[in-house]
């Protein structure tokens, strides 16, 4: 990978000390080709910054390969586009129609932010907040999209290319093998394995292996902890609403619209199949993920055999009788003040934003209900300090007591744990692995436990570090 400089590089830049905000490239022959565009996800002015002061001029970017339409890997597109790249965006089917949903979603709430916090600053004088990108930028980025299947291979100008495998992740994530013809040798093959799923999860097919990998950068979320069983997860989602429902309480599950949402549907039906599951209502509280449950009901090719043969006995699985989705502000203020016992799915995932704020500020101090976490909570958002076991907590500016139960489900997590991590690179077997998308602590103890076991060369890049591949 050639700069102006002459050098050949790969540069790792955001969610490269933590686990949001994806950003890396690949300098070759002179372009900048991007590995993902996350949205930065903490604390307001942080975020603010990180995500609108871009590493290089957007211009300089000439394509961009997307793993997946998490707001932390694709969230910060329409920011790139508004700041002037125009190159292609390559992804595959499935991450195309679901960034159609999420990067306007992402463009309404940067718009409502503003609109929000200019009536504080019009009332104290001060100058207006632009939002971060508007819906007309995410209409221009969706221009910009090229859609493949897995197998598929994007060509990114003479001498790269880009190939797409199953991540294992969510719907349409991918791994991406990067192909560089390198002058004087054989062709560079590096591996982008972030963000990497477990094998048998529940709809999406186990991820992918590359095949000769000089360089492989690696996710490290958990790369000291390891998950319950994924087999266990429906009981254990199963126990906690029963119980809760047997106090008269209601379980508010602050969940990703986009693919946790619909394994918590999918596990439910299970239930329900199986008779274990009490006759209360479940409701979908959030406009995206009902937008995103169609897609997944378009999208069957994508999905496991598992989950085929389960539609074929049991019918609709993302449409069960049993489920409410909800779009209407008006109908999620019912449920808000409704008192009967329910099941309450609503982003966001980490309680930062969207319907789940509401329910939690009126459900939060009810010893009866219970928060069920399904995902990975970042530090400084909400979900961690509930996580964590704090006692009182701050909502839309309020300060509340939790009396309401916390349960954490691990058994619900779509990132590769520990020792899924280490079998991946086991089984590669690259020259050199990277890791990335952790926070320090667990960094280090995948390196450390890597290292160990003398797989490969382990570095643990810093935000800006780059590496030379001549």
């Amino acid at each position: 990978m050639r700069s102006a400089n002459g050098k050949y590089r790969l540069t790792f830049y955001g969610g490269v000390e933590t686990v949001t905000g994806s950003l890396h490239w690949i300098e070759f022959d002179g372009r900048r080709i991007l590995r993902d565009c996350g949205l930065f996800q903490g604390r307001r002015a942080e975020a603010r910054r990180i995500n609108s002061e871009l590493p290089f001029p957007a211009a300089d970017a000439v394509h961009l390969v997307l793993s997946h339409a998490h707001i932390d890997h694709c969230g910060n597109i329409p920011t790139w586009v508004r700041q002037g790249f125009r190159g292609a965006i390559h992804a595959t089917t499935a991450t195309v129609a679901l960034c159609d949903i999420m990067l306007r979603d992402a463009a309404h709430i940067q718009e409502q932010d503003a609109a929000y916090l200019n009536q504080k600053t019009n009332r104290q004088g001060l100058p207006p907040v632009e939002p971060l990108y508007t819906a007309f930028d995410a209409e221009r980025a969706m221009g910009l999209f090229r859609g493949y299947h897995y197998g598929g291979t994007a060509e990114l100008g003479p001498g790269v290319r880009a190939t797409f495998l199953e991540a294992g992740h969510i719907l349409g994530a991918a791994l991406t093998v990067f192909e560089l013809d390198l002058p004087g040798g054989a062709p560079r093959r590096i591996g982008f394995a972030f963000d990497l799923g477990r094998r048998h999860l529940p709809l999406i097919r186990d991820p992918e292996f590359m095949e000769r990998i000089d360089d492989l950068i690696l996710e490290s979320t958990y790369g000291e902890r390891m998950h319950e069983p994924i087999e266990t997860a429906p009981e254990a989602l199963g126990e906690v609403v029963r119980r809760t429902i047997g106090r008269g309480g209601k379980v508010l599950i602050p969940s990703f619209a986009l693919e946790r949402a619909q394994e918590v549907i999918y596990h439910l039906a299970q239930l329900k199949d199986a008779g274990r599951l009490p006759e209360v209502p479940i409701y979908v509280d959030s406009p995206m993920a009902t937008a995103v449950t169609r897609i997944f009901q378009r999208s069957q090719h994508y999905l496991d055999d598992e989950f085929r043969a389960f539609v074929e006995r049991a019918g609709c699985v993302m449409c069960p009788p049993l489920v409410r989705f909800t779009d209407s502000v008006e109908a999620s203020k019912a449920i808000t003040a409704s008192t009967e016992p329910s099941i309450v799915i609503a982003a966001s995932g980490m309680c930062e934003y969207g319907r789940i704020l509401h329910h939690l500020k009126h459900g939060i101090e009810n010893p009866a209900n219970t928060v069920v976490l399904v995902g990975f909570q970042a530090a400084h958002t909400l979900g961690r300090r509930l996580e964590e076991g704090e006692r009182r907590v701050r909502i839309f500016g309020d300060e509340f007591e939790r009396r309401a139960e916390v349960v954490k489900l691990d058994a619900f997590s779509a990132h590769a744990d520990r020792k899924d991590l280490i079998a991946y690179v086991e089984q590669v077997r690259p020259r050199r692995v990277w890791l990335v998308h952790g926070e320090d602590r667990a960094r280090a103890a995948l390196a450390e436990a890597l290292r160990e076991r003398r797989i490969a060369e382990v570095h643990v890049p810093r935000k800006g570090d780059y590496v030379e591949l001549v």
